[in-house]
């Protein structure tokens, strides 16, 4: 035995549209009969068969319009659904990724500011604020691993620049020149056993006497340096002037002393 066809929106339409067109030609029929009716009784019997049959057509009609009125309002019903799935999923994609994003700042944050000066620090915040800001529309924000995106940020703001060598400042410096060398001990430029003077250069105003390599060289004489100050006297003990006066002497007064 073969199992009914089931009863879908579709195959319950096309029912209700059968139905109205069957009472539609009971409908013409009786009225047909009515015309042509012999007698009075036929005329009766053909207008009973017509009322039957408009009265069949109106409840198809009726079940038709209320079957379409409920399948609109569950269309309505499943849309609103799918939109309340769609915004909470939303919501919940959006709080995943402030989540997320709150995390990678964290981060950022703790290395800048226990690595950089105040100064810095509020620079890389500002540039990794504004960096966070386009990487959270991006399809692949969520999927993305926690390390990936705090490497992937460092780069993008500089903070995995390394600072340049102090050798290629030094090595930028240029070299002195090559300084001549200095004659032998007991030896004077121009003193006959090394190098007359260069040319170009200005003679001593008072040139020192040639020496031999086995002169003396006579010591610096020092100059007398003199005695150091004596200590200055320690502090007398302060005596009232009334108390210096001899056996007889009074301190002046009015009377003209």
């Amino acid at each position: 035995m073969n199992a009914p066809p089931v009863l879908t929106p579709e195959r319950i339409d096309a029912m209700l549209s059968i139905m109205a067109e069957v009472c539609l030609g009971s409908v013409v029929e009786a009225g047909q009969r009515q015309k042509v009716a012999a007698d009075d009784e036929a005329f009766e019997r053909s207008g009973r068969a017509l009322n039957q049959a408009c009265r069949n057509l109106r409840q198809t009609i009726a079940m038709k319009q209320r079957f379409d009125r409920e399948e609109v309002a569950k269309a309505r019903e499943a849309q609103a659904g799918a939109e309340a799935d769609r915004k909470a999923a939303e919501r919940d994609r959006q709080a995943r990724i402030e989540f997320k994003r709150k995390r990678v700042r964290r981060h950022l944050e703790n290395i800048v500011w226990d690595e950089y000066d105040d100064e810095d620090a509020d620079a890389f915040c500002h540039e990794a604020d504004q960096r966070l800001s386009d990487l959270v529309h991006e399809d692949d924000f969520l999927d993305t691993p926690l390390e990936a995106l705090i490497a992937r940020l460092s780069d993008d703001i500089g903070l995995n620049d390394e600072p340049e060598p102090e050798t290629e400042a030094a090595e930028a410096v240029p070299e002195p020149p090559p300084q001549k060398p200095s004659p032998p001990c007991g030896e004077r430029v121009g003193s006959g056993g090394v190098s007359s003077a260069p040319e170009g250069s200005h003679p001593h105003p008072r040139p020192l006497p040639a020496r031999g390599r086995g002169d003396v060289v006579p010591e610096p004489v020092l100059a007398e340096v003199a005695p150091p100050r004596p200590p200055d006297p320690p502090p007398q003990p302060y005596i009232p002037p009334w108390e210096k006066l001899r056996p007889g002497q009074r301190m002046p007064g009015g009377s003209g002393w």
